[in-house]
């Protein structure tokens, strides 16, 4: 195991390098400007969440999916619809929209209302996968440094608040994220920095990832690995799951705060999209590969030890005496929850800061009449807003701390999301459509996602299964 100064400072060291390559493209705005379309593809893998190096392992493990269905969605979207991103990037740039709630509430009305239900709800929707995130770093950090067993690793309910890492790690982020993207006022220009360090962490965590498969298929001792992969044929999931996540992939490349941020908001020219129209699928493919061998030779090897399939890309490397790639592969999976962590909160502190917090501001500013500059107040709004997000996603990680399961969290949150998909088609093809019978949809849409997904989940979190459910 590794010493808890070790871990802090190569996470430190590599938090510090990523602020670095921001810093590096403001202060260079010609840097990276010929292949600037890669690096804009690139970003676009802050889709690769920690989900993508712990949660799509445990649905391998579960189904024997080579490809998870999110990622095969995303292909697919790309693959057959990406002229609807291109038609998105237009109209956002037509209504100078930064953000989803900008681009369906002035489609549909520039209606004030509307603007603020769909922060709340992508507010709602987007905090379960921020507890993915601070949960996923907290549990591999526990167990990197040996200060928990595998199982109570993922279950952090009995601690004291003060003794959860996960506040730590919500706190460090929301400080990391304010020195991103809380530096000035203005949303409307592009932020260089924010899509360049994006696109480095994205590499790091596909080095990461290449690196444990490469691991998985050649240096295992004691095992034989095609064998382990190929043993224990997948089950199907139940209900028929797979369709329904290959949608939600689909949506997800537009509907998430960030993905819409990265992928809409932050695209200097629409012909970047054909760029990235092959070399986002290549990458899902690529850091997608390692996921089933891991999975399988995971199984094989540490089965009925206690260690959750979530943890085999750091339970493989330490059981081998691989210390090294094991920290390789926890700062992966830091880099991938940071990297969405940071976009997400500073979306969503956008979002709330534009359309419930500024329209006060503003009316207090013209009533007084007195040309005071708002700009001070609105950033430390937009800070305030991303230390409540970061607060209120850490409690979720505690409410739900009993399901170890990181996929399943971040299907709910990927469901949730998904409600505001028929408002944003109906101010792209029908921008007529009353405001507030899009008001009606988007809440209708999200009681009926909290009465099927989110009471189950805390009610069994929990231990709660009552005969009504």
């Amino acid at each position: 195991m590794l010493s808890l100064t070790t871990v802090a400072i190569a996470s430190l060291a590599w938090l510090a390098l990523m602020f670095g390559a921001a810093l590096y493209a403001e202060r260079r705005p010609t840097a990276w400007a010929r292949h600037w379309r890669h690096v804009y593809a690139l970003s676009l893998a802050v889709h690769c969440t920690s989900w993508t190096f712990y949660g799509t392992v445990t649905q391998a493990a579960r189904y024997g999916w080579p490809l998870p269905p999110t990622f095969l969605g995303a292909i697919l979207f790309y693959a057959l619809a990406v002229g609807f991103m291109v038609r998105l990037v237009r109209l956002a740039r037509e209504t100078n929209a930064t953000s989803l709630a900008d681009l369906i509430a002035t489609r549909l009305g520039k209606d004030a209302w509307l603007a603020a239900t769909v922060t709340l709800v992508a507010a709602l929707g987007l905090v379960p996968y921020i507890a993915l995130q601070l949960k996923a770093v907290a549990m591999s950090f526990q167990m990197l440094t040996a200060r928990a067993s595998a199982a109570q690793a993922t279950d952090v309910s009995a601690l004291p608040a003060w003794q959860d890492s996960a506040l730590y790690v919500a706190l460090a982020m929301a400080l990391f994220a304010m020195l991103f993207g809380t530096r000035r006022a203005s949303a409307a220009e592009h932020n260089r920095g924010l899509v360049l360090a994006m696109a480095f962490e994205s590499l790091f965590k596909l080095a990461a990832m290449l690196a444990i498969g490469a691991f998985v298929w050649f240096g295992l001792e004691g095992a034989t690995v095609p064998e382990a992969v190929a043993a224990a044929p997948p089950q199907p999931p139940p209900g028929g799951g797979f369709v329904p996540l290959v949608l939600l992939g689909a949506l997800a490349m537009f509907i998430l705060p960030h993905q819409f941020h990265v992928g809409v908001v932050e695209c200097r020219n629409e012909h970047d999209i054909a760029t990235a129209r092959w070399l986002f699928p290549l990458y899902l493919v690529l850091i997608a590969l390692p996921v089933l061998p891991l999975a399988r030779a995971g199984a094989a090897l540490l089965g009925g030890t206690g260690v959750p399939s979530d943890l085999y890309v750091l339970a493989l490397p330490l059981s081998q005496g691989q210390q090294g790639l094991a920290l390789v592969a926890f700062l992966g999976g830091l880099s991938a929850a940071t990297g969405m962590v940071v976009v997400s909160t500073l979306t969503l502190s956008l979002m709330i800061g534009n359309h419930w917090f500024a329209p006060g501001l503003l009316r207090g500013a013209w009533s007084r009449n007195d040309g005071s500059d708002l700009r001070g107040r609105v950033l430390a709004l937009r800070r305030a807003g991303i230390v409540v997000i970061m607060l209120l996603a850490w409690v979720y990680s505690r409410m739900v701390a009993s399901n170890d399961a990181l996929a399943d969290v971040g299907a709910v949150s990927f469901s949730a999301l998904a409600t505001l998909a028929p408002a944003l088609a109906f101010a792209v093809w029908r921008p007529q459509t009353p405001p507030r019978a899009a008001v009606a949809g988007v809440l209708a849409g999200f009681a009926v996602w909290a009465w099927v997904l989110l009471v189950p989940m805390f009610l069994a979190a929990r231990g709660l299964s009552p005969d009504w459910l």
